[in-house]
């Protein structure tokens, strides 16, 4: 990517930019599943750490919906 040094992006905690191919970046959640891909010669910095940002919020969503209930 144009402009950005590998590392320097700041991803919600155990997210991680896969750069093992040469042309495609996987952005990767805590448990190694995809949650987005990026071309490298047309990604932003900022488009990735928006795409992990609003992942992990909409996980962290659904985690807080799947709790059961215990009543007291």
């Amino acid at each position: 990517m144009r402009g950005w040094e590998r590392g320097s992006e700041r991803l919600p905690a155990g997210y991680q930019l896969d750069t093992t191919d040469a042309t495609i970046w996987v952005l990767r959640r805590p448990d190694g599943t995809a949650a987005s891909y990026f071309g490298v010669w047309s990604a932003t910095k900022e488009a990735v750490e928006r795409v992990a940002r609003d992942d992990n919020r909409a996980r962290s969503k659904r985690k807080t919906l799947a709790l059961p209930y215990s009543p007291k």
